[in-house]
């Protein structure tokens, strides 16, 4: 019966060692960090994996023709303050792409 009790608690013990290391390993987290199994084993740590190489990527430049909806329409009887092409909106609104690629709306004129 004594044997019976040790399987079984050696058991449960490797049960939540595997499940605290398959939560790690989801999670990111290092193995063998954390509470350490009352058996004796040690955990064991995935092997090192070599080091990525990362390029700098050029910053994007915002241009009128991306960054307006392609459902908005372009207004030809217009021109923004600066000459830029103006849109109409879903809603009607008319708006232009400032320099820092934002859209300017501009006020409706008084019927």
């Amino acid at each position: 019966m004594k044997a019976f009790k040790t399987l079984a608690l050696l058991f449960i013990a490797a049960t939540i060692t595997l499940g605290v290391n398959a939560q790690s390993t989801a999670t990111g987290a290092k193995a063998g960090t954390g509470a350490k199994a009352s058996t004796g084993a040690k955990a064991t740590t995935p092997a090192a994996t070599p080091a990525k190489t990362t390029t700098a990527t050029p910053a994007k430049t915002a241009t009128p023709a991306t960054d307006a909806k392609s459902t908005d329409k372009v207004d030809a009887s217009m021109k923004g303050p600066k000459g830029e092409t103006v849109y109409t909106g879903p809603k009607g609104g008319k708006y232009y792409i400032n320099a820092s690629g934002k859209k300017t709306y501009l006020k409706q004129e008084a019927k």
